[in-house]
């Protein structure tokens, strides 16, 4: 659910999360011209520590370490990622490593992490990112043959003050 700067993961029945706390959370935030993306609770928590004024990589790694990963019957890591106007920083927190890396940002390049699969920092994440709005971006993520399963993709492009925020899910490919 998009709502002005704000993605938001709902499950499809709200009672679920009665079961799992961990399936409703803001997945993706545009904060002082900054775009933070996580796969859980902890994107508000670095959300809001670049609103104080913490430099990007300290509120990347400050909640990562503060909340580890998930307590649920997968371990769950905690993965995350901040673009920002001179570069970004993806990071995660396992039950066996935590680690938050600066990333180059380079026209038509991005970066991703998984939750499972690929919940480590490296050269091979890496993809060619090709469309020229927001929707054309995630409708090029979601049909990208490397993922397996892919669910979702919300994309943020900043462009000065101006935001473009798409959300598309992968039974609208």
């Amino acid at each position: 659910m998009l709502r002005g700067n704000t993605v938001t993961i709902l499950p499809e029945n709200i009672e679920d999360i009665l079961h799992n706390p961990y399936i409703m959370y803001n997945a993706l935030k545009v904060v002082n011209n900054c775009i933070v993306a996580a796969n859980g609770s902890h994107t508000d928590v670095i959300g809001e520590k670049i609103e104080t004024g913490f430099p990007v990589r300290d509120a990347l790694l400050y909640p990562l370490a503060l909340m580890d990963y998930e307590r649920d019957e997968y371990r769950t890591p905690r993965i995350g990622g901040v673009l920002y106007g001179e570069g970004g920083y993806l990071g995660y927190v396992s039950e066996k490593d935590i680690r938050v890396c600066k990333v180059p940002l380079r026209d038509g390049i991005g970066y991703y992490l998984g939750t499972y699969g690929a919940c480590r920092i490296s050269e091979d994440q890496r993809i060619d990112v090709v469309g020229e709005t927001a929707g054309d971006i995630c409708k090029y993520i979601l049909e990208y043959e490397e993922f397996e399963y892919p669910v979702c993709c919300a994309t943020a492009l900043i462009d000065g003050d101006k935001v473009e925020i798409e959300v598309v899910n992968k039974g609208e490919v």
